[in-house]
């Protein structure tokens, strides 16, 4: 029933991202200095304190950009102005932070901007489970944002531990080592210069593996690649790859909590594939006789095979970390995945753990990674935008999208956009978090039908627009 609750929100979660003021999907995020400075993160940091109330602990993260020392001076200004302590851990990933949220603190702040250029930055809020705030948390913490923050009678205090990092390391070990066996292989890490540079060659490390380092060294400005670990992006990683007759390589984006695989001919893999792949594999592991799995409405249908293979059932939500964390909250999935890739096996977000599970796979199956992709069915995706001409309301517009495309679909989900799907493939249809435009998402069993299915889209975008 609680599950059923869940689901049922998804028309309400629209109206809340309606009503938010400051935060998107997960957080906010902006040019510094423009988007986001000192100002709004200390006032970020008084509005969590009061909102947690006195003598409670927020801890933080951040990510390596030169503006994020900046910001976390200001949101710890903010905090213990405001009665609550602020314990801050360095330069870690998301998941490294959340595991400490649930340790020692009562909330957790992480200082990025993810994978987008260094000239961005942003916050993203924890619970004290360590993971994404809900929709209607969000939407309390504006309020008092917005609102009038009365500072408390007495301050809290700044706090510092150095220890989080090398503790998730022991974490990743433990927890790979307890599923999958090791065997001599090659991985080259390319760490984006973001926070997961030293974390995921060092972890591969103490699992036995031989690893080659490539922009594994902390770099705020992200000189060596843009930090979106994309195939366009990884023309080095690829090449370095082949080189070093590597088994596969792995990259990171600005935080480390984005994770891309290349097989050892070089060749990228598709981000929902490497996903569905360790969800897989992982829950073949798992004793729970009732397997979940959450992912978001943007998902390739290879889960449905996955699903299919394991007797599970598949969970859709809303794009955004925080909806697959209350899926597995409520709804008891054992894991939550986004189309880029991105894995959710506890509360947050992995990034260096995935590299060891995906080593961990490949010593199991005995298979090269090639060979392991090639072992599930194929599909084809195409990934379109398309920019909105200024003051065009993006929901009008999808709503009238639903009557501009045929009507021969097997069904339609609006909870995030317009998702539309038929026996051979799917499209959707969704305004960006982040700029004045629409993403077309299109997937058929051949290439030449998500063409087809992207050609449809478009079609029916221009007619709802028109």
């Amino acid at each position: 029933m609680v599950c059923e609750e869940f689901t049922r929100k998804f028309d309400d979660y629209k109206k809340i991202r309606k009503q938010k003021k400051l935060f998107g999907t997960f957080g906010f995020r902006g040019v510094v200095n423009d988007g986001i400075g000192t100002e709004k993160a200390k006032r970020v940091g008084g509005a969590l304190a009061a909102y947690l109330g006195e003598g409670k602990t927020i801890a933080i993260g951040k990510d390596p950009r030169i503006s994020s020392p900046m910001l976390e001076e200001a949101l710890v200004e903010g905090i213990i102005n405001n009665g609550c302590n602020a314990l801050t851990l360095g330069i870690i990933t998301p998941n490294t932070l959340s595991l400490e949220v649930g340790r020692q603190a009562d909330a957790g702040v992480m200082i990025t901007a993810s994978h987008n250029p260094p000239e961005y930055n942003g916050i993203k809020c924890l619970s004290k489970r360590g993971m994404g705030f809900s929709p209607e948390e969000d939407l309390a913490l504006e309020k008092i944002y917005f609102g009038e923050i009365k500072k408390t009678a007495k301050k809290g205090k700044k706090l510092t531990d150095s220890g989080a990092g090398e503790r998730y390391r022991a974490h990743i070990v433990q927890y790979v080592k307890k599923l999958f066996p090791a065997k001599p292989l090659k991985i080259v890490v390319d760490g984006g210069g973001g926070s997961a540079s030293t974390v995921t060659p060092e972890t591969l490390e103490s699992l036995g593996y031989e690893v080659v380092r490539f922009n594994c060294k902390y770099d705020g400005m992200f000189r060596e690649r843009n930090p979106e670990p994309t195939d366009a992006n990884l023309e080095k990683l690829k090449k370095l790859v082949v080189k070093e007759g590597a088994d596969f390589g792995v990259a990171h984006d600005g935080d480390g909590d984005r994770t891309a695989f290349v097989d050892g001919n070089g060749k990228f893999i598709q981000g929902d594939f490497s996903a569905s792949i360790i969800a897989d594999h992982v829950l073949r592991q798992t004793k729970d006789r009732k397997k979940i799995i959450a992912v978001t409405i943007a998902f390739s249908n290879i889960i449905e095979h996955v699903a299919g293979t394991l007797g599970a059932k598949v969970i859709y939500t809303p794009v955004g970390e925080p909806y697959l964390a209350q899926a597995k909250l409520l709804c008891g999935a054992q894991v939550g995945l986004e189309e880029h890739g991105s894995v959710l096996l506890e509360w947050s977000r992995e990034g260096p753990m995935l590299a060891g599970v995906m080593a961990g796979i490949l010593a199991k199956e005995e298979m090269t990674f090639s060979e392991l992709v090639a072992s599930y069915p194929k599909y084809h995706q195409i990934k379109d935008a398309k920019t909105l001409p200024a003051g065009k309301d993006t929901e009008a517009i999808l709503d009238r999208l639903k009557q501009e495309i045929p009507q021969d679909y097997e069904r339609l989900s609006d909870m995030d956009g317009v998702r539309v799907d038929y026996t051979d493939g799917w499209f959707l249809v969704r305004a960006s978090g982040t700029e004045p435009k629409v993403r077309v998402f299109s997937e058929g069993k051949t290439g030449a039908r998500a063409q087809r299915l992207n050609k449809i889209a478009m079609e029916g975008l221009e007619r709802a627009m028109g």
